[in-house]
């Protein structure tokens, strides 16, 4: 029965409208629930290591970005790279080496505001920059052990086979080559192989969120009068948000829904022009046209707007604004949203958030910071100019270093090296205790936490050995140098079908043993199941870096394969020699 389940969640996995994490737990208990796995083995997969490892370095990566400690690196760079071409390769360049210390995760979320901020200043379409710095993170977690989830799966998956992982550095000589080859390859081609959205404008693409901002005035005779903001918005008549009161020339920034109207109140509301036109004839206002209330009334100042990415873990991945009802919970008005470079402004009530959605949000200017943090989004506004806490930095700084070579050295095994790390921030009051929590993307990690006692059941039920027999009789009169080039295709294959966790988990109990029966080294083997996990180029779902630049590029499902394919080919052809020559001549 393990066969058919796995079969299962992988139609699951494709089909995709399950989280992939959901599908894990599903898989983990149908096979506890049969006896494939045993009772006291089904939650063994959250203290693995390379569980513990990946969570801490979440945790350090965020810590370092919070602090502020990465910021004048950042703004050193914005002073270099005035052509086009050496701005992307500055930029890929500076994310490889932050995806090598602290993961891509974090590497993306303090380049991604960053870049923007910088290729809108420089005139560069955000499509020629986004999805190269996408690239340049994956091609990033090829350098260190920690870099992706991959190499810190396959690292610890060596631990339990012979008692040794890989060292934090052992994937630096030749994922530093695949990384620098790729960053070559992406900056050189961009203007090629990415379109450049700016030479066709769609009416979508002009669209501005003041053309959908009306003030309509209360008069005595309206059935606004009397009424209640609340009982506006919920009329199945139309469909406006109401973003703002102003009363006796002063914009109110906190409306309570049951606020009573009076005549001469201003409403500021958004809405399409059919809704608008619905609005008008139903509640009979009279609509203000010329000079704009909302801009110059007392108390606007304190009022901004901002856009803001949805990342995999926010709260509102699969909800609707209505749903989570934004403006009670966040005191915030949802006022556009951009899916795959489309905005859509009416009508946004109702439409299900996804993970990389681009919001356009408006609320008071003091609380927008701490909101966005607790809606799970990132804001693409570069943060100011602030004076750094100089203990704060410091702090972090010192305790992230001391680990990477207490880790490095050996002194302590890295995942307590690590986690030890992650403490002391809390400790040192770098983060809160509730900061620690929320800086883990529990999907990842409880993803590959589920997937860890599968593999196992992959080994001890003999299914992994007769799946590699199978693979070793198709290819037994090729070289091993064609066999790695198939590993890293295959890992490839999965990663871009599924996720590189799964392609690296699940493959690695199949791996080890195509590897013991082809050489009896199982290193370039591990090392070719790593390289093939981590580079999942061309599908925009199966690597959150890939779904956090669609909607900010404009990306479609094709820019991914007319960039990513030959690169994959790129990575392919290049790392399985090097693999083979540095492992086995």
């Amino acid at each position: 029965m393990l066969l058919p389940i796995l079969g299962a969640a992988v139609i699951l996995w494709l089909w995709g409208k399950l989280r992939a994490d959901i599908v894990g737990i599903a898989a983990l208990f149908a096979l506890a629930v049969l006896g494939i796995i045993p009772a006291p083995d089904v939650f063994s997969g959250f203290s693995h290591p390379a569980v513990i490892t990946l969570a801490a370095m979440m945790v350090l990566g965020y810590a370092l970005h919070h602090c502020g400690a990465l910021d004048m690196l950042s703004r050193l760079l914005s002073a270099l790279g005035h052509d086009p071409l050496v701005f992307v390769l500055l930029l890929s360049f500076y994310t490889v080496v932050l995806t090598s210390f602290l993961g891509y995760h974090i590497a993306l979320v303090i380049v991604l505001p960053f870049a923007v901020q910088l290729s809108g200043k420089r005139g560069i379409h955000p499509s020629r920059v986004l999805m190269p710095l996408a690239f340049a993170s994956i091609l990033g977690g090829f350098t260190t052990l920690w870099a992706s989830p991959s190499n810190i799966y396959v690292s610890f998956f060596r631990q339990d086979t012979i008692g040794k992982s890989f060292g934090v550095w052992e994937f630096f000589p030749l994922g530093l080559i695949l990384a620098l080859a790729g960053v070559l390859f992406i900056t050189a081609t961009a203007w090629l192989l990415l379109p450049g959205r700016h030479k066709k404008k769609h009416v979508e693409d002009e669209l501005t969120i003041e053309d959908f901002i009306t003030e309509v005035k209360v008069l005595k005779e309206s059935l606004l009068a009397g009424s209640s903001l609340r009982k506006i918005m919920q009329n199945a008549a139309y469909e406006v948000t109401v973003i703002g009161l102003v009363r006796k020339k002063l914009l109110l920034e906190v409306i309570d829904p049951d606020e009573e109207l009076m005549p001469e109140d201003i409403l500021i509301i958004e809405a399409d022009s059919e809704n608008l036109r619905t609005f008008m004839d139903y509640t009979r206002a009279k609509l203000i046209g010329g000079r704009r209330f909302h801009k110059d009334a007392q108390g606007a100042r304190n009022i901004s707007m901002q856009e803001v990415v949805v990342l995999p873990d926010s709260g509102l991945v699969g909800k609707s604004a209505a749903e989570i009802n934004l403006r009670s919970r966040y005191g915030i008005n949802l006022l556009a949203v951009s899916r795959a470079g489309r905005k859509t402004i009416g009508r946004v009530g109702k439409s299900r958030f996804r993970t990389g959605d681009v919001l356009l949000i408006q609320g008071r200017t003091q609380i927008l910071p701490e909101v966005i943090s607790a809606m799970g989004c990132l804001p693409l506004q570069e943060r100011g100019f602030q004076v750094a806490d100089l203990r704060c930095t410091v702090a972090s700084l010192l305790t992230f270093i001391l680990s990477i070579v207490a880790a490095s050295l050996g002194w302590i095994p890295t995942p307590i090296a690590l986690s030890l790390a992650a403490l002391l921030m809390v400790l040192f009051r770098v983060i809160s205790p509730r900061d620690l929590y929320q800086s883990i993307n529990w999907s990842a990690v409880v993803l590959m936490a589920t997937l860890i006692p599968i593999a196992h059941a992959l080994q001890s039920s003999g299914t992994a050995l007769k799946l590699a027999t199978m693979f070793m009789i198709w290819v037994q009169n090729l070289s091993p140098l064609l066999i790695l080039g198939l590993v890293m295709a295959s890992a490839m294959l999965l990663a871009n079908l599924i996720n590189p966790i799964v392609s690296s988990v699940l493959l690695s109990p199949i791996v080890i043993l195509i590897a013991q029966n082809s050489t009896h080294i199982i290193d370039p083997y591990l090392m070719a199941l790593a390289f093939g996990s981590t580079a999942s180029f061309l599908n925009p779902k199966s690597n959150m870096a890939n779904t956090l630049v669609m909607s900010l590029g404009g990306y479609r499902i094709w820019d991914f394969w007319r960039m990513g394919l030959p690169l994959q080919i790129l990575i392919l052809l290049l790392g399985t020699p090097l693999l083979y020559w540095y492992y086995l001549i």
